[in-house]
């Protein structure tokens, strides 16, 4: 079976690669190709390991049975051509402890006024008493979707004796100590809470999840983090709730507007500036911004990745693979 391998990957996880991927597999790494050594391996490609394949590309891939992503959201892959083609997309989970140690840290940071103190400090001003801090001891926390990085989210906060509570599409939970609200009670749940934490994925029925009516409900010192998808949140909404003090603060990791491409290494932005709204969140001083880096560690790919290619040689062996996205519901 054919496995094209996609990303920019190091000698090192290239012979991971090769010595995780089922034997029997001819394995291609999509990086060390010409164009048209690319062209065709996307013709012959029965199984593709990362990546975000374009229109065009997809076209190509006439072979196509299965794709394994590195991520967890789908937004930016074709649903509509997985369906219609009947090929598998699965999604990884792998990274998910990560995000929500990232999303706990923000909270830290918003709930102690990290920032301003430091920014404050660094002019040489000593004021202890501008921004008092909030504890997060027996603070009840709201998880908008109750998925993996939500679940080891709340690991993180039970040395603070929170209240649990999540708004889910379902009732049912497997931890008892969650207290569940559908989406029609989406109101009652949002007055109580003191932090709402977002993990939420972007389909069409999440977007603008949070809007300007749902602020108009939360206590005026609620912390909102966001580690899902940006457009889950109306941008409007959240930036009218922070420049007039409706609620305390915001920590957000994830955004509306992206550079065409990041920088990193000798690769520069472009364009650059680039801010992630239309809206100056970033004249603002009651938010933490954070430009989609909660995946960002010391961990190896093979730390992150290993279990994605174990995922690929379950395929090859007809075996039950994990985390297929169900293509209607875009998650």
């Amino acid at each position: 079976m054919n496995v094209l391998l996609m990303g920019n990957l190091s000698e090192e996880d290239k012979t991971a690669a090769k010595n995780i991927i089922d034997k029997s597999t001819i394995l291609t790494f999509f990086q060390d190709l010409n164009e048209d050594e690319k062209e065709e391996s996307l013709t012959k490609a029965e199984i593709v390991v990362g990546g975000s394949l374009s229109d065009e590309q997809l076209s190509k891939a006439k072979k196509l049975k299965m794709q394994q992503i590195f991520g967890t959201g789908v937004n930016r892959h074709n649903l509509q051509f997985f369906k219609e083609n009947g090929i598998i997309l699965c999604n990884s989970h792998a990274h998910s402890f990560i995000i929500a140690e990232h999303g706990f840290s923000m909270l830290v940071a918003a709930s102690k006024n990290l920032l301003t103190s430091d920014q404050l400090l660094r002019q040489g001003i000593w004021d202890p008493q501008r921004g008092t801090s909030v504890t997060l001891f027996n603070k009840t926390i709201l998880f908008l979707g109750f998925g993996e990085i939500a679940k080891n989210f709340k690991k993180f906060c039970k040395p603070f004796d929170m209240r649990y509570i999540a708004l889910k599409r379902s009732e049912t939970c497997d931890d008892p100590e969650v207290t569940v609200f559908l989406p029609d009670k989406k109101k009652e749940a949002i007055e109580q809470a003191d932090f709402i934490f977002n993990s939420l994925p972007l389909t069409p029925k999440s977007t603008d999840f949070l809007d300007a009516e749902d602020f108009m409900v939360m206590k005026p010192d609620t912390i909102i983090v966001n580690v899902g998808r940006g457009a889950t949140i109306n941008d409007k909404a959240l930036y009218d709730a922070l420049k007039d003090r409706k609620i305390r603060g915001a920590a957000i990791d994830v955004w509306y507007d992206y550079p065409d491409r990041r920088g990193g290494g000798e690769q520069e932005q472009q364009p650059n500036p680039c801010y992630p709204s239309s809206y100056p969140f970033q004249e603002l001083d009651n938010i933490i911004m954070s430009a989609h880096r909660a995946w960002v560690t010391d961990l190896s790919f093979m730390d992150l990745r290993k279990e994605l290619f174990l995922n690929v040689n379950r395929f090859i062996k007809r075996e039950q693979v994990k985390n297929i996205v169900n293509l209607e519901e875009g998650y």
